[in-house]
Formats: C-alpha cells, structure tokens, sequence
C-alpha cells in the first residue's frame, strides 16, 4: 500500500514539475522574443540571450528532476499545481502583452524582474525536497544570478 502512495506522490510532484517546464520555458521564449526585439543594442542583446539561456536549463533542469520522481530522489514537491498553473498563466499573460505592445528597454526589464519574482516561487530549492544524497548536487547546479544581470542593466539604462 506504501508503494500506491508514493506512487501517487510521484506521479503529482511531476505533473507540477511539468507545468513548471512550461513557465520556465515561457519565460525563455519571452527572453528570446526581447533579445530579437533589442538586436540592435548589444550589451541588452546578451543579457536577453543569457537570461533566455538560463530560463531554458531551469526549464531542462525541471524535466530532469520530473523523470527522476520516481527514483528515491525528491522526497516530494512543495508547490501545489493550480499555484504553478498560475505562474505559467502570467507568464505566458506577458508574453502575449508584449507581443501585442512591444515594450522600451527598461519597461522590458522592469517586466522580466517581475517575472523573475513570480518564477522565484518555483526554484528548485523553494519546491523540490531533494532526497539528503541529491540535495547538494542539484542547488549546487542551480544559476541565482539572474536578478541581480537583470537589476544592474536597469540600473545602468536609468543613468542614461
């Protein structure tokens, strides 16, 4: 009967951990539809490019953790899935907004820090209990850098 249970355990935290794909994924090809919008300034290229990048491993990252449910190691998830079926939502709410009204550089960014906040909620190390072996190596792979990249190009567009 234990088994049926963390059977059904599993089968959940991968359903969230799929939706958390998505968003993540989302957010990546809203990176990338800024990186081309932006093509022409190349400092807010790369910073588009990079972040896109880091959107899509968080992404992959996702997947991987998603398929390894079943085998002993994440202890379980702690992220219900209508609240990460809300967060893919906004996310693609924005793409959408912005593709119907292209942004400036710095309403851009100011979008991508808010979303930055949103997708802070499904980090790994906020949603996955990692069995004690994993808990390391995965936070260890994990990027946290993205808020501060976008934060200080903000911060260098202000002065101009």
């Amino acid at each position: 009967m234990q088994d049926a249970i963390a059977f059904r355990v599993a089968a959940g935290a991968g359903q969230v951990l799929g939706v958390c794909e998505k968003a993540e994924f989302a957010c990546a090809e809203l990176y990338h539809y800024f990186a081309n919008l932006f093509k022409d300034e190349r400092e807010i290229f790369y910073i588009w490019l990079k972040s896109a990048l880091e959107r899509e491993n968080q992404a992959r990252l996702m997947a991987l953790v998603g398929k390894l449910a079943l085998d002993d190691v994440i202890e379980g998830v702690h992220l219900e899935l209508t609240e990460a079926e809300e967060i893919l939502a906004k996310v693609r709410a924005s793409l959408e907004l912005v593709r119907q009204e292209p942004p400036e550089v710095r309403e851009a960014l100011q979008l991508a820090m808010d979303l930055e906040r949103t997708l802070d909620r499904i980090t790994m190390e906020k949603v996955v209990q990692f069995t004690e072996s994993y808990q390391k190596w995965f936070l260890a792979i994990m990027n946290r850098d993205q808020m501060e990249l976008l934060q200080n190009a903000y911060k260098q567009l202000g002065r101009d």
